[in-house]
């Protein structure tokens, strides 16, 4: 190895180690999923939006409870991370756990601050904001279900999937205030068939 052939390969070695750090931090194309996970995820931070989330159709939420949420807080970055660590010991009661997306309201009850978790697959065209829109979704069955977390015991519970009424599926979720348009919406859900089983890789966004 010459002179020249030495003084080279640190400069190329550091180069090929920024390409390797770019690579790694750039998202791919969305039918590619993640090594982690498929599911997106978001953090609902409006209580409006919060309250609607809440506000299941087809299954119990504590939501549902008079009285049992007494307020609403927003979830950091750790403890989403502490969630989503935890949704595999999900995976003998909601299989393929992990390709679903989720939404996720922190709820202050009974003096605990716990997390719900809105389960669903959202149709890649659909246009919808989960950030900034309540996903409800009527029947559906195994397919759309939900779950409180507790951070401080690190466990989950109240798992609950949406009942099934034998009609088509029926979705709605809620515009933000001030967009201009209807503060409702509903239409029939898209056949499962057609929907995309492979989704973005996970990213969390706050509604602010």
């Amino acid at each position: 190895m010459n002179r020249c052939t030495r003084l080279l390969l640190p400069t190329a070695a550091i180069t090929l180690a920024a390409v390797l750090g770019a690579c790694t931090t750039t998202r791919g194309p969305a039918s590619v999923p993640t090594a982690e996970r498929t599911g997106q995820s978001w953090v609902v931070t409006r209580p409006i939006i919060a309250a609607q989330v809440l506000d299941t159709c087809s299954r119990a939420s504590p939501g549902r409870e008079p009285g049992r949420v007494s307020g609403y807080w927003a979830p950091s970055r750790q403890q989403i991370d502490q969630l989503e660590a935890q949704l595999s010991s999900l995976e003998a009661q909601v299989p393929k756990v992990l390709d679903f997306d989720r939404q996720y309201v922190g709820i202050e009850s009974a003096g605990k601050r716990l997390i719900y978790v809105n389960a669903f697959h959202l149709p890649d065209d659909s246009g919808i904001n989960p950030a900034r829109e309540a996903i409800r979704v009527c029947d559906g069955g195994a397919q759309f279900w939900g779950a409180v977390f507790d951070p401080a015991s690190n466990t989950f519970s109240e798992l609950q999937f949406n009942g099934g009424f034998g009609g088509p599926r029926r979705w709605e979720y809620a515009c933000p205030p001030g967009s201009g348009s209807a503060r409702s919406r509903s239409r029939a859900w898209p056949a499962w068939s057609t929907w995309s089983a492979s989704s973005v890789s996970s990213t969390r966004r706050s509604a602010t």
